[in-house]
C-alpha cells in the first residue's frame, strides 16, 4: 500500500487517529458459576465480619490471587452475599480456592443465554481485574476514577504522567465486550505521610484537606 493510499478525502491519515474505545473480550463460550453460603443460617457471617472470617470474601480474595475473573455482591436478603466466577474453556482448578462452606446455586453457559444481571456482574468482574492491574502500577481509586499520586517531593510539572482514567463497559453487537476510557486531569494527589499529620496537628486553623479512602489513603493538598 502506498503512502497516498493511507490518506482519505479530508486529508486525515489513519495513523493520526486515536480512539478511547477498546474491545476486551468475546462472550462466545463463556461459562459462569454462582456460590452462596451453604452453612447454617444460609447467609454466613454478618456483613461486618473480617474478610478472613467470611467464606464469600475469603474465596473472592483467593480467586483474585488465582487470576480468576470474579465478583461478589450482597444478595437481596440482609447481610447475605454471593460469589460469581467466570471463565472460558476448561473449568479452572478451584481446589483450595472456594471455601468448603460455599455451595453452587447456579451454573450457566453462553449457549443458554446471558441475562442482563449476569452481564452486569461480568462487567464488574472485568472492572475488578482492571483495578487490580492499575493498583499494581501505583494508582489509587477515588470513586470511579483511577489516579496516580505524586511522590512526596515531586512537583506537578509533567501532568501527562498523572492523568486520571475511568472505564465504562458496554456490549457491541451480540457478544463483544468493549470499554470506553474517559481521561481527565485532577488536582495533584499525595499519599498521606507523617509530615501531613504533623501539619494538621500544628495548624491553628482547621486543616483544609480532602482525605480519600482507597487501597491506600491519599490526600489532596
Amino acid at each position: 500500500m502506498t503512502a497516498a493510499a493511507n490518506w482519505v478525502a479530508n486529508g486525515a491519515s489513519l495513523e493520526d487517529c486515536h480512539s478511547n474505545l477498546f474491545s476486551l473480550a468475546e462472550l462466545t463460550g463463556i461459562k459462569w458459576r454462582r456460590y452462596n453460603f451453604g452453612g447454617h443460617g444460609d447467609c454466613g457471617p454478618i456483613i461486618s465480619a473480617p474478610a478472613q472470617d467470611d467464606p464469600i470474601l475469603l474465596s473472592f480474595i483467593r480467586c483474585l490471587q488465582a487470576n480468576l475473573l470474579c465478583v461478589w455482591r450482597r444478595d437481596v436478603k440482609p447481610d447475605c452475599k454471593e460469589l460469581w466466577i467466570f471463565w472460558w474453556g476448561d473449568e479452572p482448578n478451584l481446589v483450595g480456592v472456594i471455601h468448603h462452606e460455599l455451595q453452587v446455586v447456579e451454573e450457566g453457559l453462553w449457549e443458554n443465554g446471558l441475562s442482563y444481571e449476569c452481564r452486569t456482574l461480568l462487567f464488574k468482574a472485568i472492572h475488578n481485574l482492571l483495578e487490580r492491574c492499575l493498583m499494581d502500577k501505583n494508582f489509587v481509586r477515588i470513586g470511579k476514577w483511577f489516579v496516580r499520586p505524586y511522590e512526596k517531593d515531586e512537583k506537578p510539572v509533567n501532568k501527562s504522567e498523572h492523568l486520571s482514567c475511568a472505564f465504562t463497559f458496554f456490549l457491541h453487537g451480540e457478544s463483544n465486550v468493549c470499554t470506553s476510557v474517559e481521561i481527565a486531569q485532577h488536582q495533584p494527589i499525595y499519599l498521606i505521610n507523617e509530615e501531613h499529620i504533623h501539619m494538621a496537628q500544628s495548624s491553628p486553623a482547621p486543616f483544609q484537606d480532602n482525605c480519600l479512602q482507597s487501597k491506600r489513603r491519599a490526600i489532596s493538598i
